[in-house]
């Protein structure tokens, strides 16, 4: 997997949404924080026009990333915000200047979808991250240093607090991943993700406990979970049980999925929708300890 530069000081980063509306004092926050990074912010044409829910329509929000993804001078492209909008345009997105000079894509949840994509068409790390979105809820500081240590090629390790629901072992290889639903969306698609000897890492949020049961076995039965050489689970959020109840919580239903692998299993990483948000550097190699005491994520960079 390719590693694109890791950023300096004075370099220029772009923001965009090619996803959904982003109100514009939280891209004002997201502004500062990068100058204080030392950073150079430039502002796509997706930051203000919005169209219904969308960052503006299809052919704008897809010229932005094309013209973000093009520019020699643009060394890292952050997404605002997540919601829906990247499928409608992935498709009709050039990579062929990208392919050969790599820049960092950062986002979540939407954004899988280019996660994905970039990964599995042109064999190339991407960062799952914090959007200025987020920030409505707040600054949290840990979730933003995690990403400037991402993006500065910092060394990055977590140390995960022991679940009960956690299956022991030892393991290594590509991370990748994302929200559940839109993975299982990609199915079939050029933004399939490969699962075949990687980490996987998953998240969730606002999906019925039948709903999330569903995604996770269209994706078994694509065989996403055969050849898996470790799970992490991230934030399983603000999911509703059904009428009548489903009868397992969202941590029982991925286990019980997964149950007859042999895998090791991290339940409760602090990525995904939750209020904390680490970075994850998709596509690096990452060794996994999951243990009685804890969990151990460690980044080979």
């Amino acid at each position: 997997m390719i590693l694109p530069p890791f950023l300096k000081a004075g370099d220029k980063v772009g923001l965009l949404s090619t996803s959904s509306f982003t109100e514009q004092k939280y891209v004002d926050e997201l502004v500062q924080i990068l100058k204080d990074w030392k950073l150079k912010p430039v502002l796509g044409k997706t930051i203000g026009p919005r169209e219904g829910s969308l960052a503006g329509p299809d052919e704008l929000r897809k010229n932005d990333l094309q013209e973000m993804l093009d520019n020699d001078q643009i060394k890292a492209i952050l997404q605002t915000m997540g919601g829906y909008g990247i499928v409608r345009v992935i498709d009709k997105v050039d990579f062929s200047k990208f392919k050969y000079k790599p820049k960092w894509l950062v986002g979540y949840s939407d954004t899988t979808f280019l996660h994905t994509h970039v990964q599995g068409m042109l064999s190339t790390a991407t960062i799952h991250g914090t959007m200025a979105a987020d920030l409505e809820a707040g600054y949290t500081k840990g979730s933003w240093e995690s990403l400037r240590k991402a993006l500065f090629g910092e060394q990055l390790e977590y140390k995960v607090a022991a679940h009960p629901l956690n299956r022991r072992g030892t393991s290594q290889g590509l991370l990748v991943g994302g929200n559940v639903s839109l993975l299982c969306n990609a199915k079939g698609t050029m933004s399939e993700v490969d699962t075949n000897g990687k980490i996987l890492f998953l998240e969730e949020v606002g999906e019925k406990h039948f709903r999330l049961d569903s995604y996770l076995r269209s994706l078994k039965q694509a065989g996403k979970f055969e050849y898996v050489r470790g799970l992490v689970v991230g934030e399983l959020v603000e999911m509703e049980d059904d009428d009548p109840p489903f009868g397992k919580t969202p941590e029982e239903i991925v286990l019980e999925v997964v149950a007859e692998f042999d895998f090791p299993v991290c339940f409760g990483f602090p990525a995904g929708h939750g209020k904390v948000n680490k970075a994850l550097i998709f596509g690096a190699i990452v060794e996994l300890q999951v243990t009685a005491k804890g969990s151990t994520i460690k980044f080979h960079i």
